[in-house]
């Protein structure tokens, strides 16, 4: 339970009325005061001699009640006055770094902000050679040690230049205090060090400022390789990732828990992330902090440095606002309908679970079909194969709307044929099953999607053949023909005029921009696009207007020899899955039983179902005839089947390519086959091993990069751009933009940014800046009403079963007595820490041990070890036969072993939700239902037969990590705890010698002597007493088998082992 109260304010209400007396009973009141005291006091007092004259009548009993104060003393840090030089140029990075060294606390800036600058700074700042702990009157001096936690490894690398930058940069002005302290100020721990553990200690007692994974740092505490007192900070980025269950939050529940004077700060520059009610509050809580600092881009600190660095250089950006073709505009359109319908279908089929996120305003975010699949997670098992089917057609759709816009023609007719295939039943004759297709593939913009698709790309279209009369000095047509229509991204023809124009400008310009020419998109697909567009691109010039543009007709004739590969491998692929389909169905296409089918609604169907009437003509008869007619039989294969080239044409296309241009364009198949002439061509002479580079001046250079956050920020610092072209709309990298031009004021980049208008484009972005103001509004609102955070045994709530609960503090019937205080201890893999169940055993009050141990996963008690499978672990793990050598391990060692089936919290309690796992990148259909049922049913049976093996296996059902923390500590209540030597000495390898001595016993040996009839786990034992060996167990006779096993288990040893074969 949080309470916010006034800091001013006392509660004393939690704590119970017998801590109360005691705090109250070893003071000394006079009788003559007593009458003075308050009410509460009196109380107090009364209270204790009530219970003073009760304890009078027991013999050896002590009169007072021993009350013990431990006046712990604060600890607190100062660190050594030293002056450094940071690289804070603006004002509002000052004051930002000024925060967040004065107090602990979270910041949160907007986005593209520079949150790797402030970083660095941070760490900088912080990293002091030593740190000085005064305890009382007493003064210790520790080495600084500041960890970096949840950074990637391309942060890691960007800081760790910057780093060392404001390493140099103090050196030149002789403030560095170490010699050392500039050539390595960050560390990574990974590779080899994060096996070997001496290593990782010798680095931590090094102190500085080191970077390691959040999983080996969280073993190394609990280990203790490393002790929470000695480090003097933590500071963890994308601080909106950290959950409850994170390695993160449990390093910082162990750090406070044993270190309150060093530091904790979280860095975050994602503000749309934190959502859910009082966001704010409840990721302070979490992270042990009491202060934020919100820093978005409209703050008026920020606004102003920007404005005032930058406020002359406004015309430095040209907006490039390009026209959708009209054949695009309507794909778009179908596109966008066919989201909507899907959205009302799933919103009408799941009426208790809508939510007002499902609505065509938040469409255009990048994680809107994860959102929606995310509130539907809990109920999967419930609701319809439909909606299921209807989310994968959301992402499918969100699919075909990016590629429309980044995709050339022919490479998106190729996806949008794939999903009509891969809709088709797989049947001879290759028909269109209407129940079981993608609901949307039945609306009307569903053909329009595909006949524009395919218009654009093999579109046939005629030209004609231009001949200038020399009489009359005019062009005259003399023959047409048809040629393909491959129509190119209007977005290509612009780049190419920009590109151009710069050229052209910095050829009659006086000034000078010696940088080179950066290009921004989104992945690096479009990077190489780009790339071959620029380097195939043919100029045209109008002789009469003059006006000038671009043709990409060579890019795309390249790209026909991809679209027949495509078509003879989709071909091959039909051919193969209809004979298999004849061969398992006889070649008799059965219908699939109603519950197998999608329950569409008229939504989509629009009067295709609509039964034909006897007596009069129904009105669009004929239009419900062509639907069905485009979906059955033949006539689909001919409407929507792909495209057959026509040599004839695609050689007529080729020939003009050629014409305009002087260079043979060769049909490639892909960018790689570039690459692979060139290097072909390095290795032609032996004798010419040098390879030969021709310099290109900077001013020359054209770099196509993409869009990336971490990175973007030091790449316009390295390369100084002249020219910087945003061939995408993104958020982040136009404020770094900002940002640069406010640092180089003197040599600004001109910026041009492209979108294409009135589209998903410009729409998704304004959405995003729109949202990120929203984020930061409700943010500032919720921190203007945060009030002081109180901690309580109650905040863990979703731990309904607490350690006073289960514990025995009865001595009677020989129970084991365990009062509240006693140590729980549970020994853990370390493999495991990459779950959240160590997190939460640790936060139920239970020690966690980590080891390497070889059987099982965790050990409860000495006879309780535990092997856990989360459930596509489980799965894994039957279909390679790893679990039944795990489960026979267990039970050689332990005497109650037990398999834990752990389920996700935020998915259904039931094997449904992980029937439908698939490869990743496949969303086309919600799969089968009845394939689902059979992997349901095949899981259940390996699970039947993994008992019969196994009959004394302990299976323990859990519902999510917090249930199985209580399970946990359910089980140990009244249980001895575990031995660490012992643990780690169960299912050793006993060809590997240890200092002391090889193994007892041989584990492949027991299992062989085992297998020998008259000889079972019971009196195995008996044997390896007095038999050496195999060899000295073949020779026993028979008397000295029945004086050993008995006489019936020792006659059937030595009749098995005596037995001859014939």
């Amino acid at each position: 339970m949080s309470l916010f109260v006034d800091e001013d304010d006392t509660y004393a209400g939690d704590v119970p009325i017998e801590e109360r007396e005691l705090a109250v009973e070893n003071k000394e009141i006079p009788i003559e005061e007593r009458e003075e005291l308050p009410p509460a006091e009196i109380s107090a007092e009364r209270t204790n001699a009530h219970y003073q004259r009760a304890f009078e009548g027991r013999q050896n009993e002590v009169q007072d009640i021993p009350v013990v104060f431990s006046d712990k003393q604060e600890v607190s840090a100062v660190y050594e006055t030293r002056e450094i030089c940071c690289n804070i140029p603006l004002s509002f990075y000052q004051e930002v770094v000024e925060n967040m060294l004065t107090k602990d606390g979270l910041l949160i800036l907007g986005h593209g902000l520079g949150s790797e600058m402030v970083t660095t700074n941070i760490l900088y700042a912080l990293s002091a050679p030593s740190v000085s702990l005064e305890v009382g009157n007493s003064v210790q001096k520790k080495r600084s040690l500041v960890i970096l936690l949840n950074a990637r490894e391309d942060e890691i690398a960007t800081i760790s230049d910057e780093l060392v930058e404001l390493a140099w940069m103090n050196a030149a002005v002789g403030s560095a205090q170490d010699d050392n302290e500039w050539t390595s100020p960050l560390r990574v721990i990974g590779g080899g060090e994060m096996a070997n553990t001496t290593k990782r200690r010798a680095i931590y007692e090094e102190g500085g400022i080191l970077s390691i994974s959040s999983r080996v740092l969280v073993v190394d505490l609990l280990s203790g390789i490393i002790a929470p007192n000695d480090i003097t900070g933590i500071l963890v980025l994308h601080g909106e990732r950290i959950r409850e269950t994170s390695n993160e939050l449990f390093i910082v529940n162990l750090y406070r828990d044993g270190n309150e004077w060093g530091f904790v700060k979280a860095i975050s520059d994602e503000p749309e992330a934190f959502t859910g009610f009082t966001p704010l509050a409840t990721k302070l809580k979490i992270l042990r902090l009491s202060n934020v600092y919100l820093w978005p881009r409209f703050h008026v600190e920020v606004s102003s440095s920007l404005i005032k660095a930058s406020g002359k250089l406004r015309n430095t950006v040209t907006e490039v606002n390009v026209r959708l073709s009209a054949k695009m505009t309507k794909i778009q359109s179908a596109i966008l309908s066919c989201l909507q319908a899907c959205l009302q279908e799933l919103r009408r089929h799941n009426p208790l679970l809508d939510t007002e996120y499902w609505d065509m305003e938040n469409v255009h975010d990048k994680d809107f079909v994860l959102r929606v699949r995310l509130s539907l997670d809990s109920q999967w098992h419930r609701i319809s194969w439909t909606s299921k089917q209807l989310v994968y057609d959301l992402a499918t759709l969100k699919d075909l709307l990016t590629g429309l816009l980044t995709e050339d023609s022919l490479t998106y007719y190729q996806r949008v044929q794939g999903i009509v295939d891969a809709n088709m039943r797989s049947s001879g004759a290759g028909t269109m099953n209407m129940s079981s297709m993608s609901p949307w593939l039945m609306m009307d913009e569903a053909t329009t999607i595909i006949s524009y698709a395919k218009e654009r790309a093999l579109g046939k279209v005629t030209i004609g053949n231009h001949h200038i009369d020399a009489d009359s000095n005019e062009e005259i047509v003399t023959s047409t023909e048809e040629v393909y229509n491959l129509e190119e991204l209007p977005k290509w023809d612009q780049l190419a005029l920009i590109i151009d124009d710069i050229m052209h400008e910095r050829s009659v310009s006086s000034l000078k921009a010696d940088g080179p020419v950066l290009i921004m998109c989104s992945s690096g697909k479009i990077a190489q696009q780009l790339a071959s567009i620029l380097e195939k691109s043919k100029k045209k010039e109008n002789a009469i207007t003059g006006k000038k543009a671009f043709s990409n007709r060579a890019y795309m004739v390249s790209r026909l020899s991809e679209y027949l590969l495509w078509k003879d491998l989709t071909s091959l692929t039909k051919k193969v899955t209809a004979e298999l389909y004849t061969k398992e169905e006889g070649g008799s296409a059965s219908p699939q039983p109603e519950e197998e089918q999608l329950n569409t609604s008229k939504t989509f169907t629009r009067g295709n179902n609509t039964p034909k009437s006897k007596r009069r003509r129904t009105r669009g008869a004929s239009s419900v005839a062509n639907v069905a007619r485009l979906y059955s039989g033949s006539n689909f294969e001919k409407t929507n089947g792909a495209v057959e080239l026509e040599d004839n044409i695609v050689q007529r296309v080729e020939e003009l390519v050629k014409e305009e241009s002087d260079d043979s364009i060769q049909m490639i198949s892909d960018h790689e086959s570039d690459e692979q002439i060139d290097n072909e061509e390095l290795f032609v002479k032996e004798s010419g091993r040098t390879l030969e580079l021709d310099h290109v001046e900077k001013f020359n250079q054209i770099v196509i990069h993409t869009y990336d956050n971490n990175k973007n920020e030091s790449l316009l610092q390295e390369l100084s751009p002249s020219y910087i072209v945003m061939y995408e709309p993104d958020l982040p990298f136009i404020r770094r933009v900002e940002v640069y031009q406010a640092l180089n004021p003197t040599s600004p980049a001109k910026t041009f940014f492209m979108y294409y208008g009135t589209s998903v484009e410009e729409q998704t972005h304004l959405t995003r800046i729109k949202k990120e103001k929203q984020a930061f509004t409700k943010l500032i609102k919720e921190k203007a009403a945060l009030g002081k955070h109180f901690a309580s045994d109650s905040d863990n709530w979703k731990f309904h079963l607490k350690k006073p609960q289960v514990v025995n503090t009865r001595i009677a019937g020989g129970a084991n007595f365990r009062t509240e205080t006693d140590e729980m201890r549970i020994i853990v893999d370390t493999r495991e820490f990459a779950s959240s169940l160590p997190n939460l055993l640790y936060r139920v009050g239970i020690k966690v041990i980590p080891c390497m141990i070889t059987v099982g996963d965790y050990i409860l008690t000495p006879k309780i070890c535990v092997e856990r499978k989360a459930i596509p672990d489980l799965i894994a793990s039957f279909k390679s036969g790893r679990l039944y050598q795990q489960c026979e391990l267990m039970f050689r060692h332990y005497e109650t072993p037990a398999l834990l089936i752990e389920f996700d919290e935020s998915k259904s309690f039931s094997f449904e939700p992980f029937s439908e796992l698939r490869p990743p990148g496949q969303k086309v259909s919600a799969g089968n239902p009845i394939s689902g049922k059979i992997l349901r049913n095949e899981i259940q049976l390996k699970l039947t037969e993994l008992l019969v093996s196994f009959p004394k296996l302990k299976v323990i059902w859990s519902s999510s990590p917090y249930e199985t923390a209580q399970i946990f500590l359910e089980l140990k209540a009244t249980q001895n705890e575990p031995d660490i030597d012992e643990a780690l000495s169960k299912g050793v390898n006993p060809s590997i010698s240890t200092n002391e001595g090889p193994p007892m016993f041989n584990d492949d040996a027991l299992d062989l002597l085992q297998s020998i009839p008259g000889i079972n786990n019971v009196n195995y034992t008996l044997i390896i007493q007095k038999v050496r060996n195999m060899v000295h167990l073949v020779t026993l006779l028979r008397e000295e088998f029945v004086s050993i096993l008995g006489e019936e288990n020792g006659n059937k040893a030595f009749n098995f082992i005596n037995h001859e074969i014939s």
